[in-house]
């Protein structure tokens, strides 16, 4: 499992009331919200203990720093914890990181591939009002993320304080864009042969070879591509920020261009040399076509996007300058009227509280026309794309997301209640009745009266499923994976499939010999039920 605090960069953003609603919004999907708890309030409703846990942080008048604690906990891919498990491991972090007797709102998201947990803490001691800040919280969380693996049998990952700071940055940045980001292809491209340079002049060669140059910026030096992307250079290693480089070749050299050297590294650059290019990061699926596609569409928004804001500045300046006509009208008209000066002067008065009104109008108009012209035509990542193409029934899309998972079998913690197959059918996952799409390529949509996670490999079923629902699932899954199935998780839901499965007369069979059995005899049963109804209906006729 990972646990990270999520920093709060600007007092601005420090609000505990708008933290909560966006925890809690449901943003139009059925399984986003999971278990929500108030711990430590006079309350365990949610709009008075928001009231209550507000004018705690407003009793502390001294405190600067943030006054909340944004923790979250996610669960690796496909395990999940009861309800009294995730309550037990939030309150054992809490307690680590000395909030164990302050206030907390914590909300089970369910809507991506990983279970994790929101918990918004109150750094506000609710009795001292004294803040509280951890102090080496990453240690402290990495720590207990350990000793929870161990307990709950989790998978293992690598905590932050196994890897440096870069590594983390490129791990998030190639992670949320799905794009090859040029810290990390400097690092694994050309950072050797970087740190082997004499002189600066050296250096400006080798960097030219791979495309690259490196200049002077503020204090410090950054690398840029042909491309147009720039990074610093000090966070690609720290030995390459520029008091090391001075260091190490003397006072900053800019590169000396002759044409012999420019031909020189034209020819090497041409012949040999690797420039860096944002591109897709898997290989193992051909993403030529649809990158090239994605590129063209976002060059025509920003295109489109440019065009409407000058149609938009047009008009308005239209509606100013007729402002201003119809104003100057007005006075010119008041200097011919027969009226003493105190008259005029209201009249005045009046015309320019009506020009302001108007100018106000106008730009408010034109603020909300420009914002949602940002929103209708915002710049799409890669990973973003592909979610909405693959949700408008782009297979080739959905196949690119999958691809960049690396799905297990899962064989940790307590497994979703799924059901899966030996074949399978990956254009039937394409609905009309999805929800949403992860970056993983898991897919949500509505099946009966429930929810149901296709990632691919499996169907997951929410928990909470109703029996009437099971029959549509059981169909979808006989759609996908033919008759023959595998089904998974809790010994109540493999029941209960069975169950339905026998009283619907639903065409199906199960890997497992004994669900099997179970299967049959319910079947036999069924079918001996609805014969002796049906002799009895006889004989009273």
């Amino acid at each position: 499992m990972i646990a990270k605090i999520i920093p709060i960069k600007s007092i601005r953003k420090s609000n505990f009331s708008a933290l909560v609603k966006y925890l809690t919004d449901p943003q139009g999907k059925n399984e986003r919200i999971g278990q929500i708890s108030v711990t430590n309030c006079y309350t365990d409703e949610l709009i008075p203990a928001l009231l209550e846990i507000q004018n705690t942080q407003e009793m502390n008048k001294r405190a600067k720093s943030d006054k909340t604690c944004h923790l979250v906990l996610s669960f690796p891919e496909g395990e999940r914890l009861s309800s009294t498990d995730l309550s037990a491991i939030e309150e054992r972090f809490c307690e680590a990181l000395g909030f164990s007797e302050h206030q907390r709102i914590s909300v089970v998201h369910d809507d991506t591939d990983n279970l994790h947990i929101h918990i918004a803490i109150n750094k506000i001691h609710p009795r001292k009002l004294t803040i509280h800040n951890p102090y080496y919280d990453y240690k402290k969380v990495a720590t207990l993320c350990e000793q929870i693996e161990q307990e709950y049998g989790l998978t293992k990952v690598n905590h932050e304080t196994r890897i440096d700071k870069t590594e983390r940055t490129i791990q998030d940045i190639e992670s949320k864009a799905g794009i090859e980001s040029l810290l990390g292809w400097i690092r694994r491209e050309c950072l050797d042969d970087i740190k082997q340079a004499d002189t600066w002049q050296d250096l400006h060669k080798l960097l030219h070879n791979y495309g690259l140059e490196i200049k002077e910026r503020g204090n410090g030096l950054v690398f840029a591509s042909s491309s147009g992307v720039a990074v610093k250079a000090s966070s690609v290693d720290r030995s390459l920020s520029k008091p090391n480089l001075i260091k190490r070749l003397g006072a900053f050299e800019p590169s000396i261009d002759t044409p012999q050297t420019n031909t020189q590294s034209t020819q090497a650059t041409e012949a040999e040399a690797k420039c860096y290019q944002p591109k897709p990061l898997q290989n193992n699926v051909d993403t030529s076509r649809l990158y090239e596609r994605y590129q063209q569409q976002q060059a025509n928004a920003a295109l489109l996007r440019k065009e409407q804001w000058l149609k938009l500045r047009e008009q308005r300046d239209l509606l100013i300058e007729r402002a201003k006509q119809e104003a100057s009208s007005k006075r010119s008209i008041i200097k011919h009227v027969q009226a003493g000066p105190l008259g005029k002067k209201a009249l005045y008065a009046t015309i320019s509280l009506q020009f302001k009104t108007t100018l106000d109008e106008v730009k408010r108009e034109y603020r909300e026309a420009y914002a949602q012209l940002k929103v209708n035509t915002r710049r799409m990542s890669w990973l973003d794309w592909l979610m909405v193409e693959a949700k408008n029934s782009n297979a080739e899309s959905l196949a690119v997301l999958r691809a960049r998972s690396n799905r297990r079998n899962g064989t940790g913690a307590v497994l979703r209640d799924s059901i899966t197959g030996n074949k399978y059918d990956n254009n039937q996952s394409i609905t009309d009745k999805i929800e949403s799409i992860t970056k993983d390529g898991t897919v949500f949509y509505r099946v009966g009266n429930t929810v149901v996670r296709d990632d691919g490999k499996r169907l997951f079923v929410a928990s909470n499923v109703l029996n009437d629902s099971l029959v549509d699932v059981l169909q979808v899954a006989i759609n996908k994976y033919g008759n023959h199935l595998s089904v998974n998780g809790s010994d109540e839901f493999k029941t209960a499939i069975a169950r339905t499965a026998a009283q619907n007369s639903i065409r199906v069979t199960f890997d497992d010999p004994e669900l099997e059995r179970h299967r049959s005899q319910l079947s036999r049963q069924v079918v001996f039920q609805k014969r002796s109804k049906t002799s009895t209906y006889r004989r009273s006729l």
